[in-house]
């Protein structure tokens, strides 16, 4: 049985409309992403534009990607395309990978062999991203729209969070860099 993602997509948008707790939210959220992409890991995480600095708000597997965790920005070319520009990001493989996480190592060993980030934005701004991995070439050809309007959705809830974390920088050693 194939899932209609217009139908998940109008369930989503109801259950947002009760103002479900943060901890609802992501368990929500990721059961309903698992079930249109499939997905090994999932996290969500808020950028602060003027630091620089993006938080992990939430982990499927906090062993692996642990909540809390933050990541200075670089200028590379997937923070330009996807943080500033906010364009999707498809890596395919181990390589693609390697290429955008410092931590692709970790992320191997989980199993994760390609990644789907969504950028969410408000006010023409990239204020979170959905990160999804899995198997090689799990994302080629998925339903970017589809994806583009579950990030849109959760754009008023991310905005709230990203108001409320408090994003004092640890030392320049503990974070990873993207």
């Amino acid at each position: 049985m194939t899932v209609d993602g217009f139908d998940v997509a109008k369930a989503f948008a109801g259950f947002l409309q009760g103002a479900p707790s943060d901890e609802a939210l992501w368990l929500e959220l990721d059961q309903t992403m698992q079930a249109l992409f499939g997905h090994r890991l999932f996290t969500v995480l808020v950028f602060d534009a003027q630091q620089r600095l993006l938080k992990r708000v939430y982990s499927n597997s906090p062993e692996v990607s642990p909540v809390g965790g933050a990541k200075r920005v670089g200028d590379s070319p997937w923070a330009r395309q996807t943080l500033l520009e906010g364009r999707f990001h498809v890596g395919s493989t181990r390589a693609d990978l390697k290429s955008v996480f410092s931590e692709y190592e970790r992320l191997w060993a989980h199993g994760c062999e390609s990644v789907l980030n969504v950028p969410v934005r408000a006010d023409g701004v990239t204020i979170a991203t959905l990160n999804l991995l899995g198997k090689a070439h799990q994302y080629d050809g998925c339903d970017l729209v589809l994806a583009r309007l579950f990030a849109q959705l959760l754009a008023q809830p991310l905005a709230r969070i990203l108001r409320q974390e408090a994003f004092d920088a640890p030392p320049a050693g503990v974070l990873d860099t993207v």
